[in-house]
């Protein structure tokens, strides 16, 4: 049996893509080219030909850029809720509805899709368990609820949307209708919701918290970690804090 093991292949506006690796490898998401991701799972040293399958939370480009393009040059299928997959094109590509009511498994990654507020046609984030490890993934949402912070509990690693400070956006370049779209409940998580969620969530067994989707122009790794950790510790949890930078990877994280 292989270990487990976490991948940040990309986080923010500009592509987002998560690489689960245990007996077999998963997407989730698949937000940059497939060169891209291909040149990335290099890095780390990752095969590609390894993943079986790309699940996608939403529809979004920067969640699907390059999931056409793997997924049919690789043979796999994609996962998404009726919703997300009306939305994404897909051609030549075997596609596979996912819904809240069942898990779904994956050479023994088991995935349980839950709902979450965003705007987008059936958007979902994720509790998965791989090699009796849990990993939580919530990204693209607006709010905070007792079914999501359930569904996230007792994970091992949490991945959790800081997308933006409070502060920065309000007094920022956005015009207001913007500002009013990402901090409504179905837009981004604030560093302060983050914080909510990871020290509602984080138990004995979570190993880290690793911070997604921040705003280049509206939010810092500083600032993320200082709201975020403050919280933690105010809630007495003390995972490893790890910020991922806008465009950037983290990881891999081997649990």
């Amino acid at each position: 049996m292989h270990g487990v093991s976490v991948t940040i292949l990309g986080s923010g506006s500009c592509g987002n893509s998560i690489l689960i690796d245990s007996d077999v490898s998963i997407l989730v998401d698949a937000g940059i080219s497939c060169k891209e991701l291909e040149r990335r799972m290099t890095i780390v040293g990752k095969d590609p030909s390894r993943v079986e399958a790309v699940v996608l939370s939403h529809e979004h480009i920067d969640h699907t850029r390059g999931a056409q393009r793997f997924c049919a040059k690789y043979g796999v299928p994609a996962y998404g809720s009726d919703g997300t997959l009306s939305l994404t094109p897909l051609p030549r590509v075997k596609t596979i509805s996912i819904s809240n009511r069942r898990s779904l498994s994956i050479g023994g990654i088991e995935i349980r899709p839950f709902p979450v507020k965003h705007f987008a046609a059936e958007p979902k984030a994720f509790s998965i368990v791989a090699g009796h490890r849990k990993i939580g993934i919530a990204s693209d949402l607006g709010s905070v609820n007792g079914r999501i912070v359930d569904e996230m509990a007792g994970s091992d690693i949490l991945l959790v949307e800081a997308n933006y400070d409070i502060d920065m956006l309000l007094t920022g370049t956005y015009p207001d209708f913007l500002k009013r779209t990402i901090k409504s409940d179905h837009g981004h998580l604030s560093n302060d919701d983050a914080g909510l969620l990871a020290s509602k969530a984080a138990c004995d067994r979570t190993e880290r918290v690793v911070l997604l989707h921040l705003s280049k122009e509206n939010n810092t790794p500083g600032r993320a970690r200082e709201t975020v950790g403050r919280k933690l510790k105010s809630a007495k949890k003390i995972p490893r804090l790890e910020i991922t930078e806008h465009g950037g990877m983290n990881g891999p994280f081997d649990l």
